[in-house]
């Protein structure tokens, strides 16, 4: 089996000559400027980095302590990554809508906006419920089947606040109860973490996070191999120095 340095450095040049990871001046949703931008939706069209992905993956679920009896893909990349896995490792999967995201995101800037009134939150708050529940399928909040007892693992491709894995653990959580299934979440398993926050995030929810590397190993294995220049392993250092925690 190849070592873990060996598969973080084949897997860093994949990610720059595939254009997954770019650099320059990226303003993220928070408002700050990234010296860097990973996309990894372009998998997909990326056979080879998709088979480093899930090999990657499929490390971190053999050293779980239970085996996952699902997978539950965090829309989109995650789905696709599952969809991936389960037959590399034949654990079914399941994933979850992504409307149902988008609702929880909006409801989740909508009541930290200060500059609109606790009144209309609450009247928007029931607006965005009400479209949801009437629009067609989101009713359903995750495709796929979950058996009583499940324990499933999520997996997503980056993570960053943790905020997303949030959302949806508690998306997962509501559709098991609503189908009177019980199920147990074994944690969050992410392709790259961007080191900004999302694993302290996790461990104050006792969320469990499992991460195949970390970004600063990625930078670090591209400049090693001479891939990138010195002063852009700088600037992602600088970058991520400056992360609020």
């Amino acid at each position: 089996m190849m070592s873990h340095d060996s598969l973080i450095d084949i897997f860093s040049r994949e990610l720059l000559a595939s254009g997954a990871l770019t650099f320059g001046e990226y303003r993220l949703r928070s408002g700050r400027i990234s010296p860097y931008y990973i996309d990894l939706r372009i998998l997909i069209s990326k056979p080879r980095l998709l088979s480093i992905a899930v090999e990657m993956i499929s490390r971190l679920i053999d050293d779980l302590p239970l085996r996952p009896t699902k997978l539950c893909g965090i829309p989109m990349t995650g789905a696709l990554i599952v969809s991936a896995i389960a037959v590399s490792k034949n654990i079914p999967g399941i994933y979850i809508r992504k409307e149902p995201m988008i609702y929880k995101d909006l409801l989740r800037k909508i009541s930290g906006d200060s500059s609109i009134d606790p009144g209309c939150v609450d009247s928007l708050s029931r607006i965005l419920g009400g479209v949801r529940s009437k629009t067609h399928g989101i009713s359903r909040l995750v495709d796929g089947v979950i058996d009583d007892g499940d324990k499933i693992l999520l997996v997503d491709d980056v993570i960053t606040t943790g905020d997303t894995k949030i959302e949806a653990i508690e998306i997962l959580e509501e559709e098991a109860k609503r189908r009177g299934k019980r199920i147990e979440i074994l944690g969050v398993a992410v392709l790259i973490d961007r080191e900004e926050g999302g694993e302290d995030a996790m461990i104050k929810r006792g969320i469990s996070l499992y991460r195949a590397v970390g970004i600063r190993s990625i930078i670090n294995s591209l400049e090693k191999q001479g891939l990138i220049d010195k002063s852009i392993q700088e600037a992602v250092e600088r970058y991520l120095r400056g992360v609020p925690h």
